[in-house]
């Protein structure tokens, strides 16, 4: 899954900047620790000293004194820690702060691409659907049940809206706090204003700080980017392929509102085939019902989603007018 090298060197310009911010971070936290409390400058002084001379005790092969020194290491660290806790720093204040500890910003772990670095080619790759901006005001937390019907019942449960809107969220967040690719799909059906894509966000910010590569797209661009990876054949749209197939998780978006053709049906169940092969997990939102579903396509695909999805019927006025009613701006 390569990008071009110039494309390439755009995403990783920003795990530059990144390091660079981490050291001026560094030396201003250090800076401040040191002003801020009395005998740290000293103290820190010693245990940089120690630190030479045990690296040059372990490379003369002397063990006796390379664990003399470790322990003296250890009791200097554990007053510096105490110096630090008495200013109300934290241990590690002047240690670097990494925005994802795992690669320590540099994008890569044992010559391996970091789960960070994975999403940045993905939302490279697909820059003009962002949704980091809209992640920050629909996740989890922002997730509120005022805006569900008590008084409509479903026919075929009984439940009301909000009683279901319970049930559904409790299976989209075990969904997200338990992900392992492969290992679930889901597939929300109802109405529009219902919710769909508001738990699909919710879905795509707690994987994606979890450092799970998402790809979030709408049916249309989906499918116009299958077709371009399919005749075109460019570098970028055989990125942009790889990822939609290797993706820990690919969320589909308003599937049934693209124009259908026998393309669609073969590339939509091309698509979903190959990411269960490949263990990878899918979200599917619609406003079609299965019935509708399996008039649009073909009954295999209809029966895939029946077979290796979790559904989740949603039904509610919609939320949205309802915001508007109240003022609230989302």
């Amino acid at each position: 899954m390569g990008l071009t090298n110039s494309q390439l060197d755009q995403v990783m310009r920003e795990y530059d900047r990144r390091q660079l911010a981490d050291q001026a971070d560094q030396t201003a936290r250090i800076r401040y620790a040191m002003e801020k409390v009395p005998g740290l400058r000293e103290l820190d002084q010693a245990v940089s000293d120690l630190s030479v001379e045990r690296s040059r005790a372990l490379l003369g092969d002397r063990t006796e004194d390379a664990a003399r020194l470790a322990q003296q290491l250890k009791d200097l660290k554990e007053q510096k820690a105490v110096l630090l806790a008495s200013a109300g720093l934290p241990a590690d204040f002047m240690n670097k702060h990494y925005t994802c500890p795992d690669c320590r910003d540099t994008g890569y772990i044992e010559g391996q691409k970091c789960r960070c670095l994975k999403q940045a080619i993905v939302d490279f790759l697909f820059a003009q659907y962002p949704i980091r901006d809209q992640l920050s005001k629909e996740n989890f937390d922002t997730f509120s049940f005022d805006y569900f019907d008590t008084d409509r019942r479903d026919p075929v449960s009984g439940k009301t809206s909000l009683e279901n809107m319970r049930k559904v969220y409790e299976t989209c967040r075990e969904f997200a706090d338990s992900f392992i690719p492969g290992r679930k799909n889901l597939l929300f059906t109802g109405p529009a204003g219902a919710g769909k894509t508001f738990l699909s966000n919710c879905i795509a910010d707690a994987l994606i700080r979890q450092g799970f590569s998402v790809v979030y797209l709408p049916a249309g661009r989906l499918f116009e980017t299958l077709a371009d990876a399919t005749f075109e054949r460019t570098d970028a749209s055989k990125d942009s392929y790889s990822y939609i197939l290797e993706s820990d998780l690919l969320i589909i978006d308003d599937l049934g509102a693209e124009m259908n053709n026998s393309f669609i049906n073969s590339q939509l169940f091309f698509c979903l085939n190959e990411r269960n092969l490949r263990k990878r997990s899918t979200l599917i939102s619609t406003n079609l019902t299965l019935n509708q579903m399996r008039d649009n396509y073909t009954e295999r695909v209809t029966s895939r989603l029946v077979e290796q999805y979790v559904i989740c019927h949603f039904f509610n006025s919609d939320i949205r007018v309802k915001k508007r009613l109240q003022g609230v701006v989302s």
